[in-house]
């Protein structure tokens, strides 16, 4: 099974999350035109990867797309940059359906697509249940009969055709949310299992997370060492190159920073020098 770790390199160091749009739905309109414009200025500055929130986060049903459905018109907009979603919790779908609908992203992108997964840590059994995520994931991903029997998820030859079209296969991520019981272990179980892992909480969750991808117990068929991302919003203006260059400091490989809808093209040139 190839190693994954030289996926890092696309999509690595600075990446641009549009953050969800607030507000009446009617301040909403033109997204696709939106998000079209700001990719192209990524693409044009030179920023590896472009994430967008997902659909319930935080603006719940005003919110003006499906965030599958938006990265798959950006898809056949865009030529470079790989396409993820930050993924929060609040809207999970099955992981056998969530790596058929990455794989469509894939494809369209003429392989750019990111698998994500939520981390939230609200729950005892959330270590057990992103374990059996990734593994779904990546069976269904890269294997020709994929089957797999976990404790909460189980496939039984989920064939996936047309399959991923990237170079080396999807990298899978994972967004580690909060400071909840879970956290240490679904840090580990992304340490193991997953391509990279992107947490909040600045130089201090990036640092954290470290301490625990850097233990041994890696899968060998996850290819090369778990990656660390920090995330960041919005902030003030001040405040984001600090930040940034804390989470680098950290050890992070990168970092993902939010800009404000309506998502400005002109705001892209300046996260992209940050790194």
């Amino acid at each position: 099974m190839p190693g994954h770790a030289a996926h890092l390199g696309r999509f690595g160091r600075i990446g641009l999350w549009l953050e969800s749009p607030h507000g009446p739905s009617a301040a909403t309109t033109g997204v696709l035109d939106r998000a079209s414009d700001v990719v192209a200025a990524a693409e044009r500055a030179g920023v590896a990867s472009v994430w967008v929130s997902s659909s319930s986060e935080p603006a719940g049903p005003t919110t003006p797309y499906e965030e599958y459905s938006l990265l798959g018109a950006l898809a056949v907009r865009s030529d470079q940059v790989h396409l993820g979603v930050v993924a929060d919790g609040s809207e999970r779908r099955a992981p056998s359906i969530l790596a058929k609908i990455v794989t469509g992203i894939d494809v369209l992108s003429h392989g750019r697509g990111i698998l994500s997964l939520d981390g939230d840590g609200t729950a005892d059994s959330d270590g057990q249940r992103l374990s059996d995520a990734l593994t779904v994931c990546r069976s269904v991903l890269e294997d020709e009969h994929p089957t797999f029997s976990g404790r909460i998820y189980s496939i039984q030859d989920a064939v996936n055709r047309p399959a991923p079209v990237q170079a080396g296969g999807v990298p899978v991520v994972v967004h580690v949310h909060g400071d909840g019981p879970s956290r240490a272990a679904l840090l580990d179980v992304a340490a193991r299992l997953a391509d990279a892992v992107v947490v909040d909480g600045g130089a201090d969750g990036v640092l954290d997370a470290c301490r625990v991808v850097a233990q041994p117990g890696r899968d060998p068929r996850s290819g090369g060492p778990c990656a660390v991302f920090g995330r960041i919003g919005t902030g003030s203006a001040a405040d984001g190159p600090a930040a940034v260059v804390g989470i680098r400091s950290a050890g992070a490989t990168g970092c993902l920073v939010g800009i404000p809808y309506p998502w400005d093209p002109g705001a892209v040139a300046g996260v992209a020098s940050l790194w």
